[in-house]
């Protein structure tokens, strides 16, 4: 059993826990342990956990909690009108905490378990997600941005490299010159991590040069870009000041949307609700309707989960490609 001076070491603990994330003793752990203990689990992951962790000591919740201490949490937070799966977020930030101090997890409880089964119950549980943006719409975004300026040029090869490697906006931006390999088929493209490979393995993207004479080809508008921008090495994608002069910072995440609100308005598809997850949707979707096989999407899109995979075709017109559409009775 856990004594009172054990509890008041851990509850003087919670306050350091929630700046520097998880806390686990180092005692007797050799170096290599101690790095391969940091990278077990990721910064974005960390900082989420913190943040969860705050939001419920600001609740008054107190650490180390019991599974009545937790269930109430939960219920009060569903009052709020927090989604169900936020809720899940916050028991699975709450488990963590109590394991990483060596803690039995009231989460798991019948307590707590029960009460999530119920919030779920009671709520719409079907997650919005961002719509697919096809093909077609992409021309859209591209004709309306130009290729005069060195924001157009820039702005083409993102949402043409995001769209074809299905990638999230936190990876498009990380991507560097040393990451790319130039082949006569196209390019491919190292990516060192993500949020389905927080492991550090290998893992690459393959965009395929569209043949002469295409519109828009992925791969001879990204040689153009670094052409123009002269970037030879480090970050691809690049602020840019208002006076075209090209940053030394790669661009942020954020600055990804913004620069594709802007091009929605202008090409009017902001009504649409666009995302730049909407690229990643778009791709799989358009693959899907297109005949390509699931493994051939999931080579470029990363999946390893088949049903996180299934949600992610979005059929944009609930007439296309329905199953029911034979009406003859031949083949």
């Amino acid at each position: 059993m856990t004594s009172k001076k054990q509890l008041r070491k851990l509850a003087r603990s919670t306050q350091h826990s929630a700046r520097s994330g998880l806390s686990v003793s180092h005692e007797g752990l050799s170096r290599e342990a101690r790095r391969l203990l940091a990278q077990s689990v990721s910064a974005n992951s960390v900082r989420a956990m913190r943040a969860d962790i705050r939001i419920y000591q600001t609740a008054g919740g107190p650490l180390p909690a019991t599974d009545t201490d937790i269930a109430n949490y939960l219920s009060a937070q569903n009052a709020l009108g927090k989604k169900p799966a936020t809720l899940e977020r916050y028991a699975n930030s709450l488990h963590t905490w109590h394991r990483y101090m060596n803690l039995p997890s009231p989460v798991k409880t019948m307590a707590v378990r029960s009460v999530l089964r119920g919030i779920k119950k009671s709520r719409d549980t079907r997650q919005a997600s961002a719509p697919a943006l096809r093909l077609k719409e992409l021309h859209r975004l591209l004709e309306v941005i130009g290729s005069e300026s060195l924001h157009g040029l820039r702005d083409s090869a993102l949402f043409l490299l995001s769209f074809y490697g299905a990638f999230r906006r936190s990876e498009i931006v990380a991507i560097a010159v040393e990451d790319l390999q130039w082949l006569p088929q196209g390019v491919t493209i190292t990516l060192h991590h993500s949020k389905a490979n927080r492991t550090g393995r290998i893992e690459t993207k393959s965009i395929p040069r569209a043949p002469a004479n295409t519109a828009y080809c992925p791969v001879a508008t990204l040689e153009t870009w670094l052409a123009a921008s002269g970037i030879t090495r480090g970050a691809i994608f690049r602020g840019i000041t208002c006076k075209g002069n090209l940053g030394a910072g790669r661009m942020s995440s954020g600055n990804v949307y913004v620069r594709m609100k802007q091009a929605m308005e202008k090409a009017d598809l902001i009504s649409e609700g666009y995302t730049p997850h909407s690229f990643r949707a778009g791709f799989i979707t358009e693959a899907h309707l297109r005949g390509k096989s699931d493994l051939q999407i999931k080579r470029v899109s990363g999946h390893r989960d088949q049903r996180t995979f299934e949600r992610y075709i979005r059929i944009a017109d609930a007439f296309e490609d329905n199953a029911g559409d034979f009406f003859s009775l031949e083949d």
